[in-house]
């Protein structure tokens, strides 16, 4: 009989989820072993953490935490230590049962992170690094309590222009594998600005789209942008088959699950958007 050689792990395809908040973030609900139940459910291939770590400009991060153990702490790479070790028990618990579980992060970008950055990614193996951007100049997207935010400070012409400007400085930044929800302002800008909102964006695709590419920085579909009752993704349709025309590429895609019931949440529609996720067979 001949002699075999190794046998090679058997690829199969599948659906991913690449953007998930446990309770680790503040504005979250459910267990990691929560999310890791739904995804089997949902027959999910994997499924990546993307907790919340959001600084602030000025180096003060009072109002931004990390919920451990039911306890709101403030954010920093020794309290979001405890995330990283539930995760990585996470992927040894649930491969076994059909889904592998990834580490990521959704860093909050400021001007100025970039050294907060890096020293995290040195601290932590991340498989995913995912750049959100919620805020300009420590001024949210929308208001919290008697705060203004950007919608308030800026004309839509200087939300756009400082907005756009913020997303090419990240891309060129080369620290992130991908920029989150495009254009998740106009999930409250609407309400500001009206209808203009729509195309804002237009003038200023062809800079982001060459910062992507050069960097390697890939975006996301993020479909929670119809559980916010806007019809479309974030970004939408048309945005995401320019920035492949431009060579920019689109990996992966994202529920911004909050809660475990959103894991997957229509990627029956989205999944054409995106190439399947090639993992080894478990058995």
């Amino acid at each position: 009989m001949p002699e075999l050689g190794p046998i090679e792990p058997l690829l199969i395809l599948g659906i991913s989820d690449y953007h998930c908040h446990c309770d680790f973030s503040a504005d979250a609900e459910g267990s990691v072993d929560d999310y890791c139940r739904a995804a089997i459910e949902r027959n999910l291939v994997e499924l990546c953490f993307t907790t919340h770590y959001d600084g602030s400009q000025d180096g003060i991060s009072s109002d931004e935490f990390i919920r451990i153990d039911g306890e709101l702490h403030p954010v920093s790479p020794d309290n979001l230590a405890p995330y990283v070790d539930a995760v990585r028990q996470a992927q040894e618990d649930y491969y076994p049962l059909g889904v592998s579980v990834k580490l990521g992060v959704e860093f909050g970008w400021y001007e100025g992170c970039e050294e907060a950055a890096a020293r995290l990614k040195e601290r932590f193996d991340f498989d995913y690094f995912l750049c959100g951007i919620h805020s300009l100049d420590n001024l949210c997207f929308w208001r919290h309590g008697a705060n203004k935010g950007c919608f308030d400070i800026y004309s839509l012409e200087e939300f756009a222009e400082r907005y756009f400007d913020q997303v090419i400085k990240a891309a060129r930044s080369g620290l992130f594998d991908a920029v989150a929800h495009l254009d998740y302002y106009k999930r409250k800008a609407y309400n500001h600005y009206g209808d203009a909102v729509a195309d804002i964006h237009r003038n200023y695709l062809p800079d982001v789209f060459r910062a992507l590419v050069e960097s390697g920085t890939s975006l996301e579909v993020n479909t929670a942008g119809v559980r916010h009752g806007l019809k479309e993704y974030y970004p939408r349709v048309d945005i995401i088959n320019a920035a492949k025309k431009a060579g920019v590429e689109v990996a992966n895609l994202g529920s911004d699950a909050h809660l475990p019931s959103q894991v997957g949440f229509d990627f029956e529609g989205a999944a054409a958007l995106v190439p399947s996720r090639v993992v080894e067979d478990r058995d």
